[in-house]
């Protein structure tokens, strides 16, 4: 009877473990307190019986058949005991760290971040080789008395005469300036083009501005062209264009160039006379040429030979009343 006891004891026990965990203890206390009373009682009731059906010389010998009783209680007691599961320990004391795992496989490559900030500049660098000259984009002179350009310099004429259409940036026209009479207007010559392009305009003449004439040359007592009559006639010009050389510069009472410089043209310097309104000093060409039919002396701007003048311009080596050279050269 002892034994169905503690079965059931041990099924409610296990009961109790698996749906309220939580009170475990409480309930544990209750049951094993009332199985406690329920055995003292259990183990009266079997005493009693074991004395009531006991043979008298049994009863006589004293503690013996009781002791055979303890034994059997202490060892159902015991079987019993066995069956209930006890409290969960205490948590031991952390493991030591163990040895270190082998190095992982490398992982994919993450996605490029963002760039950072602009370093601060760097000390110069050396300095590099001196490059080669260049040709400054060129260089354009007129060409005075002239209706073409140098074929021997590398220039290029930029208004073809025969053709009467430009050409490569350079024109051959008509040397123009003020009237040698008048005293305001522009002082310098110009190469005027042959062919005009015109804006807004007014037709006549309404004597309320400046006025533009051909040029002529005044040739008729002093002429240093020789072989060529020139007097009266119209002037012609040439503007060129030097595409390897960038500077250009007109010399005065010289027919050669500085070392290392291009000589364009030769001849002779000219301007507008003393006792006229003053002008500018041009190179006219050693070889001059006239404007076809431009010989019927018009007058307007006008060409004149100059001479040396001694004095402040010192003499030798100028000598008086010698005309003056003059070259125009590039580099």
């Amino acid at each position: 009877m002892v034994a169905l006891v503690c079965t059931f004891l041990a099924l409610v026990l296990a009961g109790a473990q698996a749906f309220q965990p939580d009170r475990l203890d409480f309930q544990l206390e209750q049951i094993v307190e009332k199985f406690t009373d329920e055995m003292k009682a259990l183990k009266q009731e079997i005493e009693d019986m074991k004395r009531a059906h006991a043979p008298a010389s049994s009863r006589l010998i004293g503690n013996e058949p009781k002791r055979d009783v303890e034994l059997t209680e202490q060892t159902e007691t015991s079987i019993c005991t066995l069956g209930l599961r006890g409290r969960d320990g205490r948590d031991g004391a952390p493991g030591r760290d163990g040895a270190a795992g082998r190095d992982g496989q490398p992982g994919p490559q993450g996605p490029i971040g963002p760039m950072g900030d602009i370093g601060p500049q760097g000390p110069a660098g050396e300095k590099g080789e001196t490059g080669a000259d260049g040709n400054a984009g060129g260089s354009v002179y007129i060409r005075w008395g002239r209706t073409t350009c140098p074929n021997d310099t590398d220039t290029s004429l930029i208004y073809d005469e025969s053709l009467r259409e430009y050409v490569v940036g350079v024109f051959a026209g008509i040397a123009g300036g003020a009237h040698f009479t008048h005293s305001g207007g522009g002082a310098n010559y110009v190469c005027l083009p042959k062919d005009p392009e015109w804006g807004v305009f007014t037709d006549g003449s309404q004597g309320t501005g400046a006025y533009m004439y051909g040029a002529e040359y005044q040739l008729s007592s002093n002429n240093p062209f020789q072989g060529v009559s020139l007097h009266n006639h119209d002037v012609p010009c040439a503007v060129c264009h030097v595409t390897s050389r960038g500077s250009k510069l007109m010399i005065p009472a010289r027919l050669s160039c500085p070392s290392g410089w291009t000589r364009e043209y030769k001849g002779y310097l000219m301007t507008a006379y003393r006792t006229q309104y003053r002008s500018e000093f041009v190179c006219m060409d050693g070889e001059p040429e006239t404007r076809p039919g431009g010989h019927l002396d018009s007058d307007g701007a006008l060409f004149y030979p100059v001479e040396a003048s001694c004095g402040s311009l010192p003499c030798p080596n100028y000598v008086q009343g010698r005309e003056l050279t003059c070259v125009v050269c590039t580099k």
